[in-house]
């Protein structure tokens, strides 16, 4: 079953599940990153050579979605970084892969698609009014908001623009280009925590708490699938859209 057809099937599936009154799978414990606060300013350019990212924790290595002991066991590694200061949330992604490749070009085109780095965040905790945004290595965007997770009878908005959203990606090595070995791509993510607000929230309230947040790596281990999904916080099952089930964020002065 390809990626697309997951995510609309997914939905059916659990209704499914609970009607038969079968459980889903018992919640993870959650990873939890303490992301400094920005000394300097930052230049989005996807290469993370300034000292607040070189001083900033690398996280765990993503795991199968499934769960940190599920097998097969990732090939290829992922790891992220997080920064923040008065104004954004700053995101790092570092993929790793030897051959990188995109095509779609077009803005909220479907970026999974593609291989892609996705950043799934719930900056009130509340499984509603939550955001996602993806991107490949040609740095195409889309970006969307859910008005609560699909299992509920939730519905995106794609829409919506996420504004101020600045990314850029680095290739170490050659895009589309399968003659040579490459060694993967950094992804840099400014997200303005301004457009991030809902239900009258003011950004510095945002910044006050723990928000919830996802991340996942699609990738494409050969041309017609499967997809393997590889996340920061494994929720259990095939399924991104489970809000409760990501890691936690935690501003760290």
């Amino acid at each position: 079953m390809n990626h697309s057809m997951k995510r609309f099937l997914l939905p059916a599936l659990l209704v499914m599940a609970c009607a038969c009154g079968q459980k889903a799978p018992e919640a993870p414990e959650a990873r939890v990153y303490n992301a400094p606060k920005a000394t300097g300013a930052l230049i989005i350019d996807g290469i993370l050579d300034e000292a607040d990212w070189q001083n900033a924790p690398l996280s765990e290595a993503f795991a199968d979605i499934r769960g940190v002991d599920f097998e097969p066991k990732p090939t290829k590694q992922t790891h992220m970084k997080m920064l923040w200061d008065d104004e954004n949330l700053y995101i790092a992604g570092i993929i790793e892969e030897d051959n990188v490749t995109a095509s779609l070009t077009e803005h909220d085109a479907i970026i999974y698609h593609d291989n892609d780095w996705e950043v799934f965040i719930d900056p009130d905790q509340d499984c509603r009014f939550y955001f996602e945004i993806e991107l490949n290595a040609l740095n195409t965007v889309m970006d969307l908001l859910m008005d609560r997770p699909y299992r509920d009878g939730g519905k995106f908005y794609l829409p919506w623009d996420l504004r101020g959203l600045k990314t850029a990606v680095h290739v170490n090595g050659t895009l589309n280009d399968p003659s040579d070995k490459d060694t993967g791509w950094t992804v840099e993510m400014a997200i303005p925590v301004a457009s991030l607000c809902v239900d009258f929230q003011k950004p510095e309230e945002l910044l006050q708490k723990d928000w919830k947040i996802g991340f996942s790596r699609v990738e494409w281990l050969k041309a017609g699938g499967p997809e393997e999904n590889w996340v920061w916080n494994p929720t259990g099952m095939v399924d991104m859209h489970q809000p409760e089930r990501w890691g936690v964020l935690h501003f760290a002065e």
